[in-house]
């Protein structure tokens, strides 16, 4: 289809597939006021020790209502968030249904805008290119964060390259050893003995970026986009 096709942008909801009422969690603002309303007046009473009252509602020992791990708690929470924060921002355009996509990189980037926009899934791509100074840099991208600041409809059409940030999960400029890291909504960056790894907020499991390594982490598949366009590019899909 082309791009200057009169068929209107499709629009999803990030709800689209979620029950109408909110998550309960969002009642509170800690998982501690959440063990709080659990709490009952006996075990109050008999326990006199509201950290001790609390370790007994998250083990499941004690409390009135349903339980819950502070893990669950906290990724009901953030789901729960982004349904209702896209509620208030409307439904969400999803551009590569209009354009004619070719580019082989581009077409990776189209079959999941829709998954990322919703964050039903999640990627980060690493980009190895030149500036235009000829200078070799890279950096980890977050998809659906570039995607919320960024139109990408010439990147679409290929009529440009999604350029390594200094905003980006990670960038690095091989030729001044300029190096930045910044967390996102959706990853933090770990550093540790065993290189860069990355840990999806959505879940708290970690993202493993080491070749060497053959296992990229629970969930992740690892996928190596063929291109001339960049030097190297490389997708990490958390499913």
């Amino acid at each position: 289809m082309s791009e200057d096709s009169k068929q209107p942008i499709r629009q999803v909801n990030i709800d689209d597939d979620q029950n109408a009422m909110a998550d309960f969690v969002t009642e509170f603002n800690t998982y501690e006021a959440f063990l709080d309303s659990q709490i009952s007046e006996i075990d109050q009473y008999y326990l006199q020790d509201t950290d001790i009252a609390r370790e007994f509602v998250e083990l499941g020992y004690r409390g009135v209502g349903q339980g819950i791990s502070r893990k669950d708690f906290q990724e009901r929470k953030h789901r729960a968030e982004v349904i209702l924060y896209s509620r208030r921002q409307g439904p969400i355009a999803i551009l590569s249904d209009t354009l004619t996509v070719i580019n082989p990189f581009a077409k990776e980037l189209a079959v999941r805008e829709e998954a990322n926009r919703t964050t039903r899934l999640l990627t980060i791509i690493f980009i190895r290119d030149r500036n235009h100074l000829g200078q070799e840099i890279s950096a980890y991208v977050d998809y659906a964060h570039r995607l919320k600041s960024e139109d990408f409809t010439l990147i679409f059409l290929g009529k440009n390259k999604l350029v390594p940030l200094t905003t980006d999960l990670s960038f690095y400029n091989w030729h001044t050893h300029v190096c930045v890291s910044n967390n996102t909504q959706n990853f933090h960056l770990v550093s540790d003995v065993n290189g860069v790894q990355f840990r999806c907020e959505h879940d708290r499991k970690m993202i493993y970026v080491d070749p060497e390594l053959k296992h990229y982490g629970d969930g992740t598949a690892r996928i190596v986009v063929d291109t001339d366009e960049y030097l190297q590019v490389i997708l990490y899909v958390r499913f």
